[in-house]
């Protein structure tokens, strides 16, 4: 049996965006009054005329569906081969996409009966040849953590081993996020895996016991699992999986964190990413904040593929107007795409998906003590499928401004910009099966920067405040000055130097970097309401600077003294 998503056309999809911004934008009366499930479900609903229309249609052709969506717009359908091509008029063949040796059944083309095709968003997979998610990370195996000579930094506190290891102590000094657990009824925090990525409990408790011993015992070291299209988390840890679950968990205190292990869909890596989607729309109280280190090149996206683009994008609009902050790693491959490739020199940059999507945080990624450089491999840029949103309206036209005729040509100034933030991203030390790795990409600047989101939901809810939910318009208002600017770096790729990190908005580190006790006076509105706490955390981390030395030498099971890591050239991975 074929396995097809079929997507009707939403009946409100402009009064969605519209409600999602009045919610999300802090000059809004409406500002945190997130709609409910029942009130997203009637905006993104097809028109009845549109159900009845396609379930007869289906029905008199004796295919079976299923209601995959929680407002019945995406539907699943199954039918015999022979009986696909007859009912679509298609000529359904495998194709082999050659960097994955993937094999995928499609068809030239196809057609819709002319009482059915006004109703329909797209049929899934017919015409689009979307390949398989990019995600798996390059690693540098570790057998120790260097120490390094003292490098002079803006801010006291911050250890200057930090400057070539990453473990949560050293994110918790550099971006002012404190240790104090996390207490409010109602907070969480949710992990993205797809292509069978594992995160393995006993690999993350080893990482914690050696890098957060203040956390253990109790929920502070463990971590629930939901399924979803028979996915399964069980078995050694994976790489991506352990990064992820190690800088949230290990980062976000006491923050209930949910892994997804998403299962292989019939439909692709793409169909994984909306049979998520739906789960998470459909369940009364999804995540607050849900980050993901898995992407797409937007260029896959061409053609009919837009559709299955805007209803993904518009998926991730539904959880932000119910409270949701969905955060994406922006790539790794510089203005090439995902992943570096050089395929694209002397043509026009290659933007990622989902980073490019209006209703996501796209975080990028920096390196080195502060002042930050944003690192090469960042993906950054302008969408070409998206058109760009009145909240970066004034921060991207002054980056263009600035550009002059750099790369002219090469992108689409009119488009979405992203990223909109970054965090460090090289030389993130987790753990599998016993085993230190160093792990490079902005795979560890999305699950970091969620986890800054997580501790201010936290702190706000505790005062009797509504979630973050979708963070852009806040970010580029009131947000702006709660964030470390950096204006050095690029992120190179079509044999050009990409685009440079400036003052301001840059397509490299978008805003820049966060500044938990900054960002807290503004979702606060009071610039001392967390004064207990930031003495607190400051000592905390002025006394752990020799400590976080200790931890992360104890942590390979060495003394300290040996060569450095290299950073100079961050290593490019995928995101």
């Amino acid at each position: 049996m074929f396995r097809f998503l079929l997507a009707l056309k939403s009946g409100n999809a402009q009064g969605l965006v519209h409600s999602l911004l009045d919610v999300s934008d802090p000059a809004s009366p409406k500002y945190g009054q997130h709609l409910s499930k029942g009130e997203v479900d009637q905006l993104i609903a097809p028109l009845p005329q549109s159900a009845q229309a396609v379930s007869s249609w289906l029905k008199n052709n004796n295919v079976i569906s299923d209601v995959s969506s929680s407002s019945g717009d995406i539907l699943h359908i199954q039918m015999p081969l022979a009986q696909a091509n007859a009912l679509l008029d298609a000529n359904f063949q495998p194709y082999v996409h050659e960097k994955t040796n993937t094999t995928m059944w499609r068809t030239l083309s196809y057609a819709l009966p002319a009482d059915i095709s006004p109703h329909v968003a797209f049929v899934y997979p017919t015409t689009q040849f979307i390949p398989p998610v990019t995600h798996k990370a390059k690693v540098q195996v570790i057998e120790r953590i260097p120490a390094i000579k003292k490098t002079a930094s803006k801010r006291a506190n911050i250890p200057p081993q930090c400057g070539q290891a990453i473990i949560p102590p050293c994110l918790q000094a550099i971006y002012n996020i404190p240790s104090i657990p996390a207490t409010a009824a109602g907070n969480s925090i949710g992990v993205s895996a797809f292509g069978g990525e594992i995160a393995n409990p006993d690999d993350l408790k080893a990482f914690l016991s050696q890098v957060r011993p203040d956390i253990q015992g109790g929920n502070g070291t463990t971590f629930a699992v939901q399924t979803v299209d028979g996915g399964s988390n069980s078995g050694q840890g994976t790489t991506e999986a352990s990064l992820d679950i190690d800088y949230t968990v290990g980062l976000a205190t006491g923050v209930p964190a949910t892994f997804f292990a998403v299962g292989e869909s019939q439909n692709g890596d793409i169909g994984s990413f909306l049979d998520l989607a739906n789960t998470l729309i459909k369940q009364d109280n999804p995540p607050l904040v849900l980050t993901t280190s898995f992407g797409f090149d937007e260029s896959d996206f061409s053609g009919e593929a837009a559709a299955v683009a805007q209803t993904l994008c518009n998926a991730y609009a539904q959880l932000g107007a119910r409270g949701t902050s969905v955060l994406f790693a922006s790539g790794d491959g510089g203005v090439s795409g995902a992943q570096a490739d050089d395929s694209c020199n002397g043509r026009p940059f290659l933007p990622t998906f989902p980073a490019s999507c209006p209703y996501v945080t796209a975080v990028g990624s920096t390196f080195g003590l502060p002042p930050e450089t944003a690192a090469n491999f960042s993906s950054g840029g302008f969408s070409n499928i998206f058109a760009r949103p009145p909240y970066q309206d004034d921060a991207v036209s002054g980056y263009l401004a600035a550009l002059g005729n750099t790369n002219a040509g090469l992108f689409n100034a009119s488009g979405r910009a992203y990223p909109d933030v970054a965090t460090q991203g090289v030389n993130f030390i987790i753990e599998q099966g016993g085993q230190l790795s160093a792990v490079d990409g902005t795979s560890a600047s999305s699950p970091t920067f969620a986890s800054v989101v997580a501790l201010l939901n936290d702190r706000v809810l505790a005062a009797g405040g509504k979630p973050l939910g979708f963070l852009n318009p806040l970010l580029y208002s009131k947000g702006v000055a709660a964030l470390n600017d950096v204006t050095e770096g690029s992120n190179p790729g079509c044999g050009t130097d990409g685009f440079p990190a400036v003052e301001g908005w840059d397509a490299v580190t978008g805003l820049g970097t966060p500044d938990f006790q900054k960002l807290l006076a503004v979702v606060s509105g009071d610039t001392g309401s967390d004064q207990g706490s930031q003495g607190q955390q400051n000592a905390t981390s002025s006394a752990s600077q020799a400590q976080i030395a200790q931890d992360t030498s104890e942590a390979a099971g060495q003394s300290v003294g040996t060569s450095p890591i290299q950073t100079e050239v961050p290593r490019p991975t995928t995101v």
